[in-house]
């Protein structure tokens, strides 16, 4: 009975010209990100995955730090690149945006002007516009934050996977920032971002309230879902806003 060492020796012969190197181990490729500028998360996430769909997920009805982090995000981003942002329901604030560190003049801003299933139905047909044509841009922001759990649970799913399949083919992340996890497994990264608590600036909690001022709110975010490096859950609880922005 041949030995494993004559096998191997035989099927790498017959394949010597049509396959290179065919027991050899190939390392996966590094995946280009995006860093979000705020060393503690970048040490879990590694930055945002381009040519994928990153989802950051946060409630509508209370502080989570969405805003926050979208506009760190776009500041790094929009460093050397430009950057374009679909706005489902009007609420970027360019003032602190600008105070945040985002170059607004490097920032494409597509407002929509309808509301719930009108305002979803413009922000899908404008990010479906940019992708289909973004070789220019350095990312794309899809913000659907301020649409009601019950609409976005509506799209249906082939429109993330199409999406998903247009990404894919291109340099550029997109960032989905949803108020309740939708994406599922379209995305490769998923954050859900937990409520805030204030930062104040007597520390001591014998001293009265009216006392104090609060100097800037601490967050909370979770990776939940990476489909390329396999991570497990992690939490992160050193992401803040101060207090002139926040």
């Amino acid at each position: 009975m041949p030995s494993l060492a004559s096998i191997r020796a035989h099927v790498e012969e017959r394949l010597t010209g049509r396959v290179t190197a065919p027991f050899t181990a190939r390392l996966p490729a590094q995946q280009p990100t995006v860093r979000t500028g705020i060393p503690a998360i970048d040490s879990v996430l590694g930055g945002i995955p381009c040519s994928q769909i990153t989802e950051i997920v946060g409630p509508r009805w209370c502080s989570t730090g969405r805003k926050s982090l979208q506009s760190r995000v776009l500041a790094q981003a929009a460093k050397d690149q430009f950057c374009a942002l679909v706005d489902a329901t009007d609420s970027f604030d360019p003032k602190s945006a600008r105070a945040s560190g985002v170059d607004l003049r490097r920032l494409l801003w597509i407002r929509c002007s309808g509301r719930d299933v009108k305002a979803l139905e413009q922000a899908f047909k404008s990010a479906d516009l940019l992708l289909q044509g973004s070789s220019g841009f350095g990312m794309v922001m899809l913000d659907l934050g301020g649409i009601p759990e019950s609409f976005v649970r509506r799209v249906p799913v082939s429109t993330w996977f199409r999406f998903r399949a247009v990404v894919e083919k291109l340099s550029a992340p997109l960032v989905v920032l949803t108020p309740c996890a939708v994406i599922g497994t379209c995305s490769t990264l998923t954050v859900n971002l937990w409520g805030a608590q204030i930062r104040w600036s007597q520390p001591n909690s014998e001293i009265p309230a009216h006392a104090r001022l609060p100097e800037g709110l601490d967050f909370e975010l979770e990776v939940t879902a990476r489909r390329s490096l396999k991570k497990s859950p992690q939490s992160i609880r050193i992401f803040s806003a101060e207090r002139q922005w926040a």
